[in-house]
């Protein structure tokens, strides 16, 4: 689908049954976590999120000396995340870090499974276009810090990667794409598909909070 810009990002700690975590378990009391543009919510908000392998490897298949078939392999999509600031304690807990109790964090033993959607809009109605993941795991492969010069610091991003896995709610599919003008979208069966007993988005459709 065409797409103009990066609206947001929300993630989710999933538990084994396929639910949101919530409260403490989870990444936010309502089980799911917007990496917006809020300073006070600790985050700079995204540069990029960049979907590969939506579709698996096409196969020709031959016969008599005529390609009379093909055969598509599983769709097996990654995401990579380009944040200028994620919330650090938000972080870790999508990273599946452990927290020490001092301040510290180090690497589970066990991946934690995330559910995440990445907004973006279409270029003719701007209407929001959804990229839902309801699992998969999320890793950080480096760290680059260097020197700030007399004229510039040197930032580095929150670079993140998502490798998504099948999930029942999307009939055992790695992913779903939702476009909030088809007349059957309902944001709030969106979100609770992707993150079952989730409180973020109420029966009216928006935000936790909002009337």
């Amino acid at each position: 689908m065409a797409t103009i810009g990066l609206k947001t990002i929300y993630a989710g700690i999933k538990l084994p049954n396929g639910h949101v975590a919530l409260a403490d378990q989870g990444v936010d009391a309502t089980g799911i976590f917007e990496i917006d543009t809020k300073k006070e919510n600790g985050n700079l908000g995204s540069k990029s999120f960049n979907i590969t392998n939506l579709t698996g490897t096409t196969t020709k298949i031959v016969g008599n000396n005529e390609i009379v078939d093909t055969s598509v392999g599983t769709s097996s999509p990654t995401v990579a995340i380009d944040s200028n600031m994620i919330n650090p304690e938000k972080l870790n807990k999508l990273l599946g870090r452990v927290a020490l109790g001092d301040g510290g964090w180090v690497p589970g033993k066990t991946p934690v499974e995330v559910g995440l959607i990445g907004v973006a809009e279409d270029p003719i109605y701007h209407s929001r276009v959804f990229y839902c993941f309801g699992r998969g795991t999320l890793a950080k492969a480096s760290q680059n810090i260097q020197t700030n010069t007399d004229t510039a610091q040197t930032r580095e991003d929150d670079n993140l990667t998502y490798t998504a896995m099948s999930y029942d709610g999307f009939d055992k599919e790695p992913y779903a794409v939702y476009w909030e003008k088809n007349k059957d979208f309902s944001l709030k069966k969106m979100f609770d598909r992707v993150f079952p007993d989730q409180t973020f988005i109420n029966d009216a459709g928006k935000p936790a909070g909002h009337q």
